[in-house]
């Protein structure tokens, strides 16, 4: 049997690699993964179809053994070096190979699962194929001493081909600089193993080690690293004290790594379960990127056990949600997407959060590209991070506040609304959605590595559960609400708003005569009939760089439809809409369905009825099952489907939404919302938060909450215009009382697409009616790259490089000075 010989250049450690060993490999891979969406366009075109090893040697110019051997050599050479910039590069022939085919060689060269504690720099060099500078061993040592190190066999893979996935996990000299806090991070109180911030939901620390560990992580330090490890007694005295706190819906389980203490997170589980006010259990795991085999160990067991006991929670409409990290693209492997995508075809919903790391993901472009991968294969998007946790040891990892606005006004330019996240900052009493519910206030006086960051919370928020809550590093600002002192440096001094000087306005009294009139605008026309550039084509609307809506109505058009969109490869999603109800056109729907797969850039088709509020029981079995049927989580060559929807009030919510969008979810099918904030109808604090309750409880994912610009908001608040005020007081009502997955974008619809009310949408002018919005996130070069003709529409001016646009039905009576800054 042909073997290959390789010794690492600088670990001296040999490998002998089976020919046919490496061969099945190969080709199983590209068999399954060799994809565009998986490995890229241009190289899934080099692959082409049919035998695509045979393809790539054909391409390479090289016999198996030649190709093979190339291959290994290069990646005998590759190590994680200390202060690498870039990574290492495999090229045979001139063609690069893509680290993602890479690994499948890495895992015959370094084979095997596990993970391993790092406890001297030898066994660091010698693990990781590194040289470690001679000058930099001692205080390499003292870091590995100070801060554990453990690294899974994976990451030990992915590391030797990504400076990125490296960044993350190893130890650095710089981790010594003890710039930062030791703790960013304290529960208002502590009951056993649960810490609580909120009132309606605590963390359930179930395990305290992980399988790796990061190096930005707030919980570095070794007191809570070696903490022992919670019992299943402890379990039943936590479940028992939940029981015990009606007021507790969501709990998310967590450590460390949960999923590594199989009887601990069973037991929790099952006594939640139990629990009638427990509506959500949802478990923070990152083994999905960085620990992936534990999900297929033990014949798959936590798969099995997720998707089955989820299953079961189900029939008492309880729900598990896997709660995930993922940082850059280069930590996707197949595996990820396999597990991801068969989780929520299973009906488990993930969802990603993300830390932003300087010189890893903070310029956006890294995180567009994370981010259309995996809501293609059916994550959620919730959180970025901002900045990285001022902990100590970790300020390499730090950037000023501007950089993660900066990165989302990047994101909302390049990714399609669905994959849009949340900007949140986690201060020490709790989340802030940035503008919204929360703001830079001012630079401390007394600290001048600080800011005053203002929060939606309240002292007596936090004294109905946890009495013996301190002012500790907070102060009460005019509002009432709590300033939080946050260690970060703010980048850009218009990013300081102040405080807000008045009150909102009431809101008028709810007629539900006017609910029926706002009803009918809504179900007279679900299209949108506005596109950002022309297409040519009378059905089809361009309303994003990444995203059309299709009129399915029109029934014509379809040959130049699809044309336009091969075109443009930058189109991921396309909407389908009618203007009457969509359910009368599914055959048109499957005709676009089947047609759209063979486009392999478009990952997500949806589906706009939002007749589906109102006439729920157009859903028949045979309508369900024709929907599900064009669900395509394919990891490899996805094609989503979503069933887009728009709830406005809460007495629209009936039993039979709930039933329906269970079976949709048990097949990966998404529902999400997109709500339009209506004067006098929804515009109350308490009003929405039914909303929003009610989209989580029935499983609906709360996209939108659109201030303005729909084609109902246009006629409907034209002579009633929403206050701008109005939206910060719902933002602070929501964070305070709901879970954060019950929290929408707040977003603003104007000629030129969405655009993120008060974040990269700023209002200059403040008219009676309207108001005037600069929008950072849109630039003429930008638009130029969509239609190299495109000049600003009539009404749009110029105000330092970014459109100013009029959005109607919104006004800023009140505050004007504080939404005028920018």
């Amino acid at each position: 049997m042909k073997t290959y010989s390789v010794r690492f250049s600088h670990s001296g450690n040999e490998a002998n690699i089976s020919h046919d060993a490496l061969r099945a490999a190969v080709v199983d891979f590209l068999e399954r993964w060799g994809t565009r969406f998986y490995l890229g366009p241009d190289f899934g075109t080099l692959l082409g179809h049919g035998d695509r090893f045979a393809n790539l040697l054909r391409a390479c110019g090289k016999d198996e053994a030649a190709f093979f051997q190339e291959v290994l050599h290069q990646l005998a050479q590759a190590h994680h070096q200390m202060d690498d910039r870039e990574g290492p590069e495999v090229r045979v022939s001139g063609i690069v190979l893509p680290k993602r085919l890479l690994l499948v060689f890495l895992e015959q060269m370094l084979p095997g699962d596990g993970f391993v504690a790092v406890r001297s720099v030898e066994q660091y060099a010698e693990l990781t194929n590194t040289v470690v500078p001679e000058e930099q061993r001692e205080d390499l040592q003292q870091v590995i001493d100070t801060y554990p190190v453990r690294l899974s066999r994976h990451v030990l893979r992915q590391s030797r081909l990504s400076r990125h996935v490296a960044y993350q996990f190893m130890p650095f000299v710089q981790e010594l600089d003890q710039t930062g806090l030791k703790n960013t991070w304290i529960g208002q109180f502590h009951q056993g193993l649960l810490e609580q911030m909120y009132q309606n939901r605590p963390i359930f620390v179930l395990h305290m080690s992980c399988p790796v560990y990061c190096r930005f992580c707030f919980r570095k330090h070794k007191d809570c690293r070696n903490l022992p490890a919670p019992t299943v007694e402890d379990v039943q005295k936590a479940v028992e004290h939940i029981a015990a706190s009606p007021q507790i819906k969501e709990i998310v389980l967590t450590g460390g790594e949960p999923l590594m203490n199989k009887a601990t997170l069973t037991t929790a589980v099952a006594g939640l379960a139990g629990i009638p006010h427990v509506q959500t259990i949802r478990i923070a795991s990152r083994c999905i990127s960085y620990y992936p085999s534990l999900f297929f160990a033990e014949n798959e067991f936590w798969l099995n056990y997720l998707i089955n006991q989820n299953r079961e929670l189900q029939k008492t409409n309880k729900k598990i949600e896997i709660a995930t990290h993922f940082i850059h693209p280069d930590e996707i492997s197949h595996y990820s997407l396999e597990i991801i995508s068969r989780l929520v075809k299973g009906g488990v919903g993930v969802y990603t959060q993300t830390p932003f790391l300087k010189d890893c993901n903070d310029t956006g472009a890294e995180l567009a590209e994370l981010y259309a991968q995996l809501r293609a294969v059916g994550s959620e998007l919730h959180y970025i991070y901002i900045p990285c946790s001022p902990i100590q040891g970790n300020n390499i990892y730090w950037t000023p506040i501007s950089a993660g606005h900066a990165a989302l006004a990047h994101l909302r330019g390049h990714l399609p609304d669905r994959a849009m996240p949340i900007l949140c900052t986690a201060t020490k009493i709790g989340k802030i959605d940035w503008n919204t519910s929360g703001w830079a206030v001012e630079q401390s006086g007394e600290e001048p590595d600080m800011i005053w960051i203002r929060t939606p919370y309240t002292e007596g928020y936090f004294k109905s559960f946890a009495p013996r809550f301190s002012l500790e590093k907070s102060r009460v600002n005019r509002e009432e609400t709590l300033d939080s002192r946050f260690m970060a440096q703010i980048g850009d001094e218009s990013l300081f708003f102040g405080h807000l000087s008045q009150s909102a306005p009431p809101v008028r009294d709810f007629d539900p005569e006017e609910l029926g009139r706002v009803q009918q605008l809504i179900c007279r026309d679900q299209r949108i009939r506005q596109s950002i550039v022309p297409t040519g084509i009378e059905a089809l609307q361009r309303v994003h760089r990444t995203q059309v809506e299709v009129d399915v109505s029109a029934n014509r058009d379809m040959d130049d439809i699809l044309e336009y969109i091969r075109a443009n490869p930058e189109i991921s999603d396309v909407v389908l809409a009618a203007e009457d109800k969509i359910l009368n056109h599914l055959p048109e729907v499957q005709a676009y369905a089947r047609a759209l797969r063979s486009l392999p850039q478009v990952t997500a088709l949806r589906v706009r009825s939002l007749m589906f509020a109102y006439e729920p029981e157009a859903f028949t079995d045979d309508v369900i099952a024709e929907l599900i049927a064009l669900n395509h989580l394919d990891p490899a060559r996805p094609t989503r489907l979503e069933l887009e929807t728009q709830f406005v009030h809460s007495s629209e919510f009936r039993l039979v939404h709930g039933e329906i969008i269970r079976r949709l979810l048990a097949n990966g099918v998404t529902v999400y919302n997109n709500i339009a904030l209506l004067s006098g109808i929804n515009d109350s604090p308490e009003e929405m938060k039914r909303i929003c309750y009610n989209c989580r409880q029935i499983g609906i994912e709360l996209q939108n909450l659109y201030v303005a610009g729909l084609p109902v908001q246009e006629e409907w608040n034209r002579d009633r215009p929403v206050e701008a005020t109005t939206v910060i007081d719902l933002a602070t009502h929501l964070r305070r009382h709901e879970s954060g997955r019950e929290v929408p974008l707040y977003v603003v619809r104007t000629l030129l697409g969405d655009a993120d009310f008060n974040l990269n949408a700023r209002i200059v002018v403040a008219n009676a009616d309207h108001v005037l919005m600069r929008l950072l996130c849109v630039t003429k070069k930008a638009m130029r790259d969509i239609d190299p003709d495109f000049d600003w529409p009539e009404g749009v001016t110029e105000q330092d490089g970014h459109p100013v646009v009029p959005v109607r039905g919104l006004t800023a009576r009140t505050n004007r000075d504080f939404f005028m800054r920018g």
